[in-house]
């Protein structure tokens, strides 16, 4: 089944074995400009406006670039020290990956909804004090780990305790909550700290 190409074309009596004929490529390129019109050759005629294009492209993009840098003369490793100490903002649970960002989202949107459901009174105002000050307690340590993240790096030991401590205030916000309840609940007679 197999076949030398060659031979195939040895035998076959269509193919010219002479060559073109003179004048076939004047002749086809003829056809090409009839059907398809001829090139316009503008070449030398506007090259200045390109080159001009170009240098203004080249110009903007220059001047973007060391504006944006800012220091002109500095080396870029220079520039990146520089970058990152102006830049040491603390690093978030929600800045590691799109499932932390969900799950800090879920539990500060939880922990946000539970404060503004909270009514103070004077009746109440006690309690809830003091479980603002565990509350900020925890906050203030949130914010601590978050500059560990920064520090140390990332590790499964600080974004544990991280998730953790947004746990724990989102059960700190239930269990005032149920306090709440109780108190409410209560005979007026009864003190608060009998409660507690």
């Amino acid at each position: 089944m197999a076949q030398d190409i060659r031979e195939l074309f040895k035998n076959d009596k269509g193919i010219p074995t002479h060559g073109l004929r003179s004048g076939h490529e004047q002749r086809f390129e003829a056809r090409l400009d009839a059907h398809f019109g001829k090139p316009k050759t503008n070449s030398g005629k506007y090259m200045w406006l390109k080159i001009a294009a170009v240098c203004i492209v080249i110009f903007t993009v220059g001047s973007l670039f060391l504006s944006q840098n800012g220091n002109f003369g500095m080396p870029s490793d220079q520039q990146n020290v520089q970058v990152a100490e102006a830049d040491a903002s603390p690093l978030h649970l929600s800045d590691l990956s799109p499932e932390f960002k969900k799950l800090e989202d879920y539990y500060m949107a939880s922990i946000n909804v539970e404060l503004a459901q909270l009514n103070l009174t004077d009746n109440n105002k006690e309690l809830i004090d003091s479980y603002m000050g565990q509350l900020e307690e925890l906050n203030t340590e949130y914010k601590k780990l978050n500059a560990d993240l920064v520090e140390v790096g990332v590790n499964d030991q600080t974004v544990s305790t991280l998730i953790d401590n947004l746990q724990l205030r989102l059960d700190l916000l239930f269990k005032l909550k149920e306090k709440l309840k109780d108190l409410k609940q209560a005979p007026e007679g009864e003190t608060q700290t009998n409660r507690i």
